[in-house]
């Protein structure tokens, strides 16, 4: 505190200066109780800690020396409250209390302390987190058979927290398996397999992740019936018999004692051209005992068969599916004689049961004496009744194998049947070869369609090279172009022929006044033949004899032709063929002595009068250009 003194008069008051005076401590008061925060221990990672913080006292009364934190075991969890004991002393306000144990009740109290004495706050009662129980118990069994088991479980011996979750597993090869899980302390596991040995246990939680698992014990189920039996497998198959195995069920349950195989014939049967009503037989116990195969014999041939295996323990049996299988083919058997039987107007045969296949069925054959007068799939025939004389019955059946014949059954309408005809021992049942290839139809037909295509072929070769028709060759050489060369009065065409006239040197002009006319007649080979000149004046036409440098025969003949307005282009194939050749050909054969030196002694038919050069010069007029065009030339 701070004191001053006042003194006054009637004149007035007069105070003096402060002076500082300090009380005596007293023990603090009014201390409030700590908050209390449960937290995570960090070396654990459970709630087992507790941080406390407080405020000062509400009245100091001094200087606060340091607080003290007194913590004491809660009456929740024991009849009677524990000791406290001091776990703080400083003068800090916050305090970490942690390695409680854990789902244990605590309570706090904080003193404030000064030199005159100390405020107590009121107690704070706290519970620490659960933790994994302690002590988890084995499962005792207390029941059990083949596919289940009833197991009691006990508390564990520290719980740590409330025990929320008790779940029972079994454990393989440290692989654990969960059977059951719940609240209740007696569980039952279902879905066991019979006689199987199994390691139960107990896991015990209090919380998510406060689990802990306990001994285990053993757990062994009673036997039950085999389960899961598969199908025999085929080992060996022939026409008599075959040969299988098998193993033990997939579930045995228990010790296996034997086995059985199971066999009957089954539906359908094996294919034939005419399908056969078909009933199943009976099932036959062909194997019992402990073996894993077997050998079945005694089958038919060309039968389809069903097999099946059970096995046994001594709680039951188990029995696989049926697995079908095939024997294969044979040659066929005789078996018994056919019956032959008629009235008034047919005959019948009927062989139904003279056979056994034993394969596929191609056909059956009949004869009567050695004529076939039947073939087909059928057992029966009807043959129609015509004289009374004594017939000779034989059926054949052929099968994919073989052959078989009955012997021969002589019957006559009037009297009945006769005794049988003895057949040959090799004729019955005997396996012939197969039917050779190249009888077979498809193959018969392949080669007829291949023939036929060959013959097309051939066919259409040779209309080919007969309507080819070759260009005939000419009776005359084929023209040849004219070289073209200018000289004063008109244009000059010649055309000299030494590969076509071959012994005589000559060749022909035309002195055009216009360049158009281009054509002239071939030459013609002529042997002893010497033309000296002659002279023709038709239409305006000069022809002149030119004689030439050659030795023998060099003349030249030049025709002075008009202008090409006077004359009409209009040169066709035939007129130029006949005027211009007959113009050369002919004219050259007048000669001054008036007659040929034949070689050949007769008569040539060469020589040509005035009048027919005259003509021939005209037709040359009549030609046209546009046309000249050598069809039949090749140019």
């Amino acid at each position: 505190y701070e004191v001053r003194v006042e003194a006054c008069t009637v004149l007035g008051c007069s105070s003096s200066d402060w002076s500082s005076v300090l009380t005596l401590e007293a023990p603090p008061a009014g201390q409030p109780a700590p908050l209390l925060d449960l937290t995570s221990d960090p070396p654990t990672g459970l709630r087992t800690s507790f941080l406390l913080t407080w405020s000062p006292p509400a009245q100091l009364n001094g200087r606060i020396l340091h607080y003290e934190v007194y913590r004491r075991q809660s009456a929740l969890d024991t009849d009677k409250t524990g000791t406290a004991t001091v776990v703080y002393k400083n003068i800090s306000t916050s305090f970490k209390d942690g390695g409680l144990q854990p789902y244990t009740a605590y309570q706090y109290q904080v003193w404030a302390v000064n030199s005159a004495g100390y405020a107590s706050s009121p107690w704070v009662s706290g519970r620490t987190g659960p933790a994994p129980p302690q002590g988890v118990g084995v499962p005792v069994v207390l029941d059990v058979s083949a596919t289940s088991a009833v197991v009691g479980i006990s508390p564990p011996a520290q719980p740590n927290g409330i025990v929320s979750l008790f779940r029972v597993f079994s454990v393989d090869q440290n692989n654990r398996t969960l059977l059951s899980e719940g609240t209740s302390h007696q569980q039952t596991l279902h879905g066991l397999r019979p006689y199987t040995q199994y390691w139960v246990g107990v896991e015990a939680c209090t919380c998510y992740q406060c689990c802990s698992r306990g001994p285990v014990t053993e757990l062994h189920t009673l036997a039950a019936p085999p389960a899961d039996q598969r199908p025999p497998r085929l080992i060996t198959l022939t026409s008599r018999s075959v040969q299988v195995e098998w193993n033990e069920p997939v579930a045995p349950n228990g010790v296996i004692d034997s086995c059985e195989l199971h066999l009957r014939s089954s539906c359908p049967p094996p294919p034939q051209p005419i399908p056969s009503a078909c009933t199943e037989g009976p099932t036959e116990i062909c194997f019992f005992g402990k073996k894993w195969s077997y050998n079945v014999t005694g089958l038919q041939p060309y039968s389809t068969y069903e097999l099946s295996v059970a096995c046994f323990n001594n709680m039951g049996s188990t029995a696989s599916n049926w697995t079908a299988v095939s024997t294969f083919s044979e040659p066929p058997q005789y078996v018994s004689p056919f019956s032959v039987d008629s009235n008034l107007t047919v005959i019948w045969l009927d062989w139904t049961g003279t056979f056994s296949l034993n394969g596929y069925l191609k056909e059956y054959t009949v004869t009567e004496s050695q004529l076939r007068v039947y073939t087909g799939f059928y057992s029966y025939l009807h043959i129609p009744r015509t004289s009374q004389k004594t017939l000779s019955f034989q059926v054949t059946c052929i099968t994919d194998s073989g052959s078989a014949s009955t012997p021969t059954i002589r019957y006559s309408p009037a009297t009945g049947l006769g005794p049988l005809e003895p057949v040959d021992g090799d004729k019955q049942g005997v396996s012939i070869p197969a039917t050779p290839v190249y009888s077979e139809l498809w193959f018969i037909l392949l080669f007829a369609l291949l023939g036929l295509f060959l013959l097309a072929i051939l066919i259409g070769l040779l209309l080919k090279r007969a309507l080819r028709k070759n260009p005939s060759a000419r009776e005359r050489p084929p023209l040849v172009m004219l070289q073209k060369t200018r000289k004063a009065g008109g244009d000059m065409y010649m055309r000299p022929c030494p590969e076509l006239c071959s012994k005589h040197l000559s060749s022909s002009m035309l002195f055009l006044d216009q360049p158009t006319f281009d054509t002239v007649a071939d030459c013609v080979e002529i042997s002893n033949v010497i033309l000296k000149s002659y002279t023709v004046y038709t239409e305006g036409v000069t022809d002149t004899k030119i004689v030439g440098r050659s030795s023998r025969y060099s003349p030249m003949s030049v025709l002075r032709a008009p202008s090409q307005t006077d004359l009409t282009q209009a040169y066709s194939q035939h007129s130029l063929h006949r005027s211009v050749s007959q113009l050369i050909d002919r004219k050259s054969l007048m000669m001054e002595e008036g007659c040929w030196d034949n070689p050949l002694g007769h008569d040539s038919g060469l020589y040509v009068a005035e009048d027919e050069f005259v003509d021939a010069i005209k037709a040359i007029s009549s030609g046209k250009k546009e046309h000249t065009n050598f069809t039949d030339t090749h140019l």
